[in-house]
């Protein structure tokens, strides 16, 4: 039996019949705005743009980006949106990152634990 849930965005009951969180409205909506997203950094002139500029263009929140992101969102556009490693200062492809470490420094960080 389905379960009657809340939606995480906007807080109308929904009926849950898969593992998300969100009813069908937002979902569609939050489709629409990877899909504008992704198109946006596609058609971006420079070769790359940061995590930054993406989220204010879009009035996205950081951790619904990363939850995005995680959840493979971004794959087609991952080399070309930025960050600044908060270790090191350098700047690298999402692709190229956790969290917000470079590679690099996430394998430092792994091999001193």
């Amino acid at each position: 039996m389905p379960n009657v849930a809340n939606c995480k965005k906007c807080g109308a009951l929904f009926i849950q019949s898969s593992k998300r969180d969100i009813c069908d409205k937002c979902f569609e909506q939050q489709n629409k705005m990877v899909s504008d997203i992704n198109s946006f950094v596609e058609m971006y002139p420079k070769e790359t743009i940061s995590r930054e500029e993406v989220l204010e263009k879009f009035n996205l929140p950081k951790a619904e980006f990363e939850s995005l992101l995680a959840a493979g969102k971004f794959v087609r556009v991952a080399k070309k949106i930025t960050i600044v490693c908060t270790k090191c200062g350098k700047v690298v492809p999402i692709a190229n990152a956790t969290n917000s470490l470079c590679n690099d420094c996430t394998r430092k960080l792994q091999n001193e634990i």
